[in-house]
């Protein structure tokens, strides 16, 4: 018997269904917590007053008015026309088990969700708004709408420019440096070792340590540590000669010491999502890969890489995001410095003067902050940080999508 092949909507179809049903989830939700109520208390009160009238020795009859109560104190299905009122009513407002499944998981959603639509939600919209107009933070019911000049001068700005390129530049190489360090520590800790566990633990340790706190003592390793180590060795050039992060360092090192910083901290959290996806994979497959010859990197670009294929899709996105929004450790280790003179290339390209002065690790979130509560544009700082969440969201997206088309032909 052949099996019927499901036909699949097209996509603007499917994306028109799931908006109607989240348009009806959003109606729902004042629904359950208005017309349910009121409905119910009027059903007690009807009954209630049915019992008065029914336990009265002196009620004898029936009173043309005690008909409504009846037919408010009894549920009565929606015998309408209208698909409107009858998806609320088989979904929401209904006796059917579907509808008091619905009702109590919009109850038990309403908490997480009204947080999430208040703390993030609406402070996202506002922030488009406030994008919009001249807003300093100091003129705040007076600011006036500027239109699209934020979003024009942004592209203006040499600096936040640069920040945009040097945080892509670190994006990249900071992910590449975690998934690999991370990878390689999974495969260690995998392995038939008497302390592995120990390892894990010792590995993954850093993480537990603030963005802040780890900025500091590291800010302590590079400026005391390193340099009493080249003074020590008499180094004049070379690794221990100079602070990593100080006014000493050009642009490499500093974005060299800070991906050092956030490799020590974050491989060891992305290391367990390798770990638990390598613990996945069947060892009846090594086992016979070992017995046909196979080598060990035979074995893990024919085996071991497409059964944790899932597993890069998650760690990638993680590091991804981290990377992008990477503010408290640069805060505390170089508040953005050290200083250079901004790269010949982008000198000719935004026809600056090549003095100009940038901060080498002046990335987007730190260059925003900077914007908005040093210089007090915060207009032009929530500009920029909706033109950083767009970006984001765009390369996420792409990264996602990518991951996950390479799991299906792996």
């Amino acid at each position: 018997m052949s099996k019927i092949k499901k036909i699949k909507k097209p996509f603007s179809k499917r994306l028109v269904d799931k908006l109607y049903k989240f348009g009806m989830f959003i109606l729902s939700i004042p629904l359950v917590f208005i017309y349910i109520p009121i409905r119910f208390l009027g059903r007690k009160i009807a009954s209630f007053i049915l019992w008065v009238f029914r336990t009265n020795k002196y009620y004898e009859g029936d009173v043309g008015i005690l008909k409504f109560f009846k037919y408010v104190a009894i549920p009565h299905p929606y015998k309408g026309d209208s698909n409107f009122i009858m998806f609320f009513e088989l979904n929401v407002t209904g006796e059917k088990n579907q509808a008091q499944r619905n009702r109590a998981f919009i109850m038990f959603l309403l908490p997480a969700l009204g947080s999430f639509l208040l703390f993030v939600v609406t402070p996202f919209f506002m922030g488009i708004y406030y994008s919009f107009t001249n807003w300093t933070g100091l003129n705040s019911g007076s600011q006036i709408i500027v239109g699209f000049d934020n979003y024009k001068n942004i592209f203006k700005d040499y600096l936040f420019i640069y920040s945009f390129t040097r945080t892509t530049i670190y994006s990249i190489l900071n992910v590449i440096v975690i998934n690999v360090v991370a990878f390689s520590l999974a495969l260690l800790v995998t392995q038939k070792l008497k302390l592995k566990n120990l390892y894990r633990a010792g590995f993954f340790m850093p993480n537990l340590i603030g963005g802040l706190v780890l900025g500091y003592i590291w800010q302590f390793i590079y400026s005391s540590v390193f340099t009493a180590i080249g003074n020590n060795l008499g180094a004049e050039t070379g690794l221990f000669s100079h602070s990593l992060i100080g006014g000493f360092a050009n642009s490499s090192e500093s974005m060299g010491a800070l991906i050092a910083v956030v490799t020590w901290q974050y491989a060891g959290y992305i290391m367990m999502i390798y770990i638990a996806a390598l613990q996945n994979v069947p060892q009846d497959l090594i086992e016979a890969s070992k017995i046909d010859g196979a080598s060990g990197l035979q074995r893990l670009r024919t085996i071991i890489f497409p059964l944790v294929a899932q597993a890069f899709t998650i760690a990638l996105f993680l590091t991804l995001v981290t990377s992008f929004k990477q503010y408290d450790t640069i805060q505390a280790l170089t508040q953005g410095g050290p200083s250079a003179l901004i790269p010949e290339y982008l000198s000719k390209l935004l026809n600056v003067p090549f003095w100009s002065s940038v901060n080498t690790l002046d990335l987007m979130a730190i260059n925003i902050y900077e914007t908005a509560f040093s210089h007090y544009e915060m207009g032009v700082g929530q500009a920029k940080a909706i033109v950083f969440f767009t970006i984001l969201l765009i390369v996420s997206v792409i990264q996602v999508t990518y991951n996950q088309r390479k799991e299906v032909e792996l």
